[in-house]
């Protein structure tokens, strides 16, 4: 595999360079953990993977897992854009150590499969009816969780699936009618439901947000200003019942497009269910990576990636609230605690990519945890499917 290496200079790149070491900068907050970059690896546009009729483009990469026990990551491509290339996902072999980042290695390819056990249709065949947009490997049952984004204009609900590592589906995972109906102004907002997924730490309940506010809860996150309630859910795997939900405050778009009138959005595209080495709690808290974006930047620098760490304690359970549009926070309810854990624009790294999926990655000899966090380059010569490691300093 070619791996591409690159340096671009920017009007921030001086602020950058006051770095001396890759531990990623601290601000006046007290923070649980930093983070310290490890290494780097770039899948090239044109790289292709898979035999005869099969071989498809790798790219698109918007979620991605660790089967610790196998040593292998699980990627799933939102590819939407090859008339002949199939929805699936990758297993893939990482090899870092405590100081690089050396290879990154598709080992496999399969296709996810329809609840009718069929294929879903290539763009060439039928009409697309399903987006992949996040994976969770269950130790526990051997059995992967994916989420589709659906497709609002044309009425395709979004839905969370269970399959196994082969691809065939076991079984959907029945979403609240507050999410899922879309009568009303209600709902789920086109192109923006499920991107993140996670599962709770004994595997029996998922944990998931939708990139941005609910119709009846508010604006998409389109304005440098405002205030942008997502909910937190979780449903039970088994039953699908609503167990828990809180409110996430998103960040507005970081920065303003070019011109002011041009296309900008900020989105929650992952989350993670955090467990300290440090200290025990029955508090939930997560990891939870937004990603904003702004039309007129050079060389995709209008990516701003943040990621957060989000506690339960205190907040609001919201199943009963039917609108959160205008009610105000920590007033009518109280949001879920959250802390900037890094701004990647503050990093020593020159180039951010469309960064949507992150998971926890294999421990390092020092004991120490890792987390891995991937782009989705849509395909574009422009972009990059980029892999970046970091160690986890508790």
């Amino acid at each position: 595999m070619i791996i591409c290496t690159f340096c671009i200079f920017t009007n921030s790149q001086a602020q950058r360079k006051t770095l001396t070491q890759n531990t990623l900068p601290q601000k006046n907050e007290s923070k649980p953990f930093s983070l310290r970059f490890i290494g780097e690896k770039i899948i090239p546009v044109d790289e292709q993977f898979g035999e005869n009729n099969d071989k498809m483009t790798v790219g698109g990469l918007s979620g991605i897992d660790y089967d610790k026990k196998n040593d292998i990551y699980y990627l799933i491509s939102d590819d939407l854009f090859d008339s002949t290339a199939r929805l699936r996902f990758y297993t893939a072999k990482l090899n870092y150590t405590t100081d690089s980042f050396q290879t990154v290695k598709i080992n496999s390819v399969n296709f996810l499969k329809q609840e009718n056990g069929e294929l879903y249709p290539r763009k060439s065949e039928g009409v697309k009816n399903a987006d992949p947009e996040s994976i969770c490997f269950s130790s526990k049952s051997n059995t992967l969780f994916w989420s589709s984004e659906g497709d609002r204009e044309r009425k395709i609900a979004p839905f969370i699936a269970q399959m196994d590592t082969n691809g065939n589906q076991i079984q959907k995972i029945n979403l609240p009618l507050h999410f899922i109906d879309t009568n009303q102004n209600r709902g789920w907002y086109h192109n923006a439901a499920i991107e993140a997924l996670t599962l709770s730490e004994n595997q029996e309940k998922v944990w998931f947000l939708s990139e941005t506010p609910l119709v009846q809860d508010g604006e998409m996150t389109t304005k440098t200003e405002g205030v942008f309630p997502i909910r937190l859910m979780s449903l039970d795997i088994k039953t699908s019942k609503l167990e828990q939900e809180f409110v996430y405050l998103a960040e507005p778009v970081a920065k303003e497009p070019i011109p002011k009138t041009a296309f900008g959005i900020n989105g929650v595209v992952e989350i993670l269910e955090w467990k300290s080495d440090k200290k025990t709690s029955n508090n939930n808290q997560f990891l939870v990576l937004e990603r904003s974006y702004s039309k007129g930047y050079p060389k995709n620098y209008g990516n701003t990636v943040k990621l957060f760490l989000v506690e339960t304690q205190n907040a609001t359970d919201s199943k009963a609230i039917e609108s959160l549009k205008n009610l105000i926070p920590n007033k009518d309810y109280i949001p879920l605690k959250k802390q900037l854990i890094v701004n990647f624009s503050d990093t020593k790294l020159d180039y951010i990519d469309n960064i949507e999926g992150m998971t926890l990655g294999k421990k390092l000899k020092n004991g120490n945890k890792t987390i891995v966090f991937v782009s989705d380059n849509n395909f574009q010569n422009s972009q990059k499917t980029q892999f970046l490691t970091f160690e986890i300093i508790e």
